[in-house]
């Protein structure tokens, strides 16, 4: 009689202990789907992620991080790709062109020659303001420029070009053009730049320039970009074709904050020069200051002597 009774109950406990250990597993597997939802949802809004689904992207080629990890990691290949990091650069360097056109600028150069004591043997000082005529193009006014001391070699036109051209801009955007570039444009990597994170692009015409068209510029060197705003803020490189002359490695710096856009404070130059006949200690020193919006054209009116 006890053992008939004792049946029934081992059996409703055994039940009901399989009801609680059910309800417990249910429970557990809930909180583990809602947290992977909750990760998805966290790692969705990663530049990884965001660069991932964006069609207009390369294709990522890393795979994504484990569930569980940080939602904005700090690794740079989840990151912006490649291909993104460069377009944003060109469409800042074209805002960055618009922009500086507006302004009038004072830049003061000065060229020098180096002797084996490091001595100056002779200078080349050309200070100009930079305006824009009626037709908008950017005119030089030289105001002050004394006559160069300079022997060990000769100044070229090619040297007065690259001074508001590849050493000012770098590249012109007009040879940026993403279907028909005349560069290429590979990313690099990050690096430190004066403490502060940097994108590093290398760049090289896609045609080995013609030495025959001296006055067809190439920019051939580095760009470090702000991984912020994608804008230019040093480039290190040299200027092609070089013909039978020859020109130096340069650095440009923009440091100068206007408005939204960082314009170039500086550019300097230390090298030696590989003449057929000889070697120049050279050297460049350019400062870009004054910068002024326009507050009208100048016209230019040619007079009959």
């Amino acid at each position: 009689m006890m053992r008939d009774k004792l049946y029934p109950m081992r059996s409703g406990l055994l039940l009901l202990g399989l009801c609680f250990s059910i309800s417990a597993q249910q429970a557990e597997q809930s909180a583990a789907k809602q947290e992977s939802r909750e990760q998805r949802n966290a790692y969705s809004s990663t530049p990884y992620a965001r660069a991932r689904d964006n069609p207009a992207a390369d294709s990522v080629n890393e795979p994504p991080p484990p569930l569980g990890a940080p939602a904005f990691p700090s690794h740079p290949s989840l990151g912006p790709t490649p291909a993104v990091i460069i377009r944003n650069f060109i469409d800042a360097e074209r805002k960055f062109r618009e922009t500086l056109i507006q302004f009038s600028f004072k830049r003061d150069v000065i060229l020098q020659t180096i002797g084996p004591g490091g001595e100056v043997t002779g200078e080349y000082i050309r200070n100009s303001v930079f305006v824009l005529d009626d037709s908008g193009q950017r005119v030089e006014q030289v105001v002050y420029h004394p006559r160069p001391t300079i022997n060990e070699m000769k100044i070229t036109k090619e040297d007065i070009q690259d001074l508001a051209g590849s050493q000012l801009f770098g590249l012109e955007t007009e040879k940026l053009n993403t279907q028909d570039s005349s560069y290429d444009l590979s990313y690099v990597g990050e690096e430190r730049l004066n403490g502060r994170p940097a994108y590093l692009l290398a760049v090289s015409p896609k045609q080995k320039p013609n030495p025959h068209q001296m006055r067809t510029r190439f920019f051939v060197g580095q760009i470090w970009i702000d991984p912020v705003n994608f804008q230019t803020i040093r480039l290190r490189g040299i200027t092609e074709p070089h013909g039978k002359q020859r020109f130096p490695l340069f650095e440009t710096e923009r440091e100068l904050k206007i408005e939204d856009q960082v314009f170039p404070s500086e550019t300097t130059a230390d090298d030696i020069l590989h003449f057929s006949n000889q070697d120049v200690h050279y050297r460049i020193k350019v400062r870009y200051y004054d910068f002024k919006r326009f507050a009208s054209r100048l016209k230019i009116v040619e007079v009959d002597e």
